[in-house]
């Protein structure tokens, strides 16, 4: 009985082991792997044509970023996005608000949307087909800006994501109609490192325990 008892044991921790293994196997592969040197894991270059005053986006919007693997326990929403852009015309601008801010600022004038179903390989865009009956004032000289970069580019803008509503703004630095860009995103987990360290831990634990179990039994 007592033998019998062991082994079930032991076969239940080598089965929970594994997974926890793999799962911090393939994270910390992910984050040696595809981050750079200051732990962001970047999307390949995006080139995007706006037939419009702006190219909005959440982060829902930027998930073409490289998938994360499957995780047994919550990594968290706390991240980092960086954008690095350029003008494929002339001067940029591209900026961080909130979604109250952005659409009352945009709403006389027609914008892309980047849709939540764009990947690395393409980006889908919704556009907001506002008639165009106002004059877009520059948008380096708004106020509600919670972060903002313009010029001639490369550019590079980077915030931390938050419980707001923010939203990623791109346009043309002299708020002039069709905007086109190539651009980069990337996002940083800094709790992906110490997750995966953790899972290959209490994997390699719950491993060895479950081993010297059946050991035991057998």
């Amino acid at each position: 009985m007592l033998r019998w008892m062991l082994g079930i044991l032991g076969l239940a921790g080598v089965v929970i082991a594994l997974p926890l293994l793999f799962a911090g196997g393939s994270l910390y592969w992910t984050d040696a792997i595809l981050s750079d040197a200051e732990g962001f894991i970047h999307t390949p270059k995006l080139h995007i044509e706006v037939d419009g005053y702006a190219l909005v986006a959440g982060p829902a919007g930027m998930d073409g970023l490289p998938d994360l693997p499957q995780s047994p326990v919550e990594l968290g929403e706390i991240a980092t996005l960086r954008v690095n852009a350029s003008n494929l015309r002339d001067g940029l601008f591209i900026g961080i608000a909130s979604s109250d801010a952005v659409e009352t600022y945009l709403g006389g004038v027609p914008y892309a949307v980047m849709d939540e179903s764009s990947t690395a390989e393409g980006v889908f865009l919704t556009y907001r087909m506002n008639e165009a009956r106002e004059t877009l004032a520059s948008p380096a000289e708004q106020p509600f800006w919670t972060l903002s970069a313009d010029g001639v580019g490369p550019l590079q803008l980077e915030w931390a994501v938050d419980a707001e509503e923010s939203l990623l703004v791109i346009m043309n630095d002299d708020a002039s109609d069709g905007v086109g860009v190539e651009a980069t995103v990337g996002v940083r987990i800094p709790l992906l490192t110490p997750v995966s360290v953790s899972l290959l831990i209490g994997g390699g634990i719950t491993l060895a325990l479950g081993t010297l179990l059946l050991t035991m039994a057998l």
